[in-house]
């Protein structure tokens, strides 16, 4: 029976997409939260594992992948989003009687190679190695603070997405780095532990990126440190072979500028022509390439 709802479930959401696509493509609308909320329903259906006894383990890491506009409507609620998300999973998985060896993490990301609208997910399944059900991995009391440092304002109780809260403290998914968290670099300038919690106001200012496949999309600058590579914890991916993985970062300064600096990366920055730029003050219409994608630069 179970397996027959698999297979129906699985038809539905084939149909669904195929209504779905070419009407979105027509009629762009704002995504909304449920949306998401229903395909990691679905996700969740569709790659549960039979296991002994008929029973079945469901996935627990769920990587959400939105295109730069979407994401960035929600990255200012993405903590509330993914705890209400984490609930819906845990109760779905209740209703149809799916094992889950830890809470569901989930992680939101910014892709520059989906419209707005569109939606990928990818799972895992976390910690399989770890006996019972509904564990999380506790973390250290440093790697708590440093958590909380690089991702929370002072006075915030939401947690970072992908974190839960559990009997044993906060947990998280040990695949991949927490959302937002690059590793240091150095020669780099880094913002202390102190100073990456205190509230910044940032002037206006955003970058136009011309996508190599066509089309352009608009990032506004929003947070103090702007990650740019081709790992998926970045805040732009720019998803090229060239590219290193943490390549560059564009960083605002206490005397109201935004630098960028190259991080160290193979290819380095063309920056207004000038190829191999470890370094620069960003200045409204500068113009930057990384890899196969071009950046121009506007504040007010």
């Amino acid at each position: 029976m179970k397996a027959r709802r698999n297979l129906l479930t699985q038809f539905e959401g084939l149909m669904q997409a195929l209504v779905e696509g070419p009407f979105a493509l027509l009629f762009p609308s704002r995504l909304e939260p449920v949306e998401i909320m229903r395909k990691l329903e679905r996700t969740m259906e569709d790659n549960t594992l039979l296991q002994g006894e008929g029973r079945r383990l469901a996935p627990t890491v769920y990587d959400i992948y939105l295109s730069i506009k979407d994401h960035q409507d929600m990255v200012a609620t993405q903590s509330t989003l993914a705890r209400d998300w984490q609930n819906d999973l845990i109760e779905y998985a209740r209703r149809y009687h799916y094992t889950l060896r830890s809470n569901p993490v989930i992680r939101l990301h910014a892709d520059s190679s989906l419209r707005p609208g569109a939606v990928r997910i990818e799972v895992g399944m976390g910690n399989e190695q770890m006996g019972g059900d509904m564990h999380t991995q506790a973390l250290s009391a440093e790697q708590l603070e440093q958590l909380k440092a690089q991702l929370q304002a002072p006075g915030s109780r939401q947690l970072p997405p992908g974190m839960v809260e559990g009997a044993q403290g906060y947990g998280t998914a040990p695949a991949a780095p927490p959302y937002g968290a690059p590793p240091d670099y150095a020669g780099v300038p880094n913002q202390s532990a102190s100073s990456q919690s205190l509230p910044v106001q940032l002037p206006p200012a955003r970058l136009t990126i011309r996508l190599p496949q066509g089309g352009q999309q608009a990032f506004r600058i929003e947070k103090p440190i702007i990650n740019i590579g081709r790992q998926l914890s970045n805040d732009i991916i720019v998803e090229d072979k060239r590219v290193s993985r943490y390549h560059a970062q564009i960083k605002y300064q206490p005397d109201g500028k935004f630098v960028l600096f190259d991080l160290g990366s193979t290819n380095g920055i063309t920056i207004n022509g000038t190829p191999h730029m470890r370094q620069h003050v960003l200045r409204n219409g500068d113009r930057f390439t990384i890899g196969s994608y071009d950046f121009y630069f506007e504040r007010r």
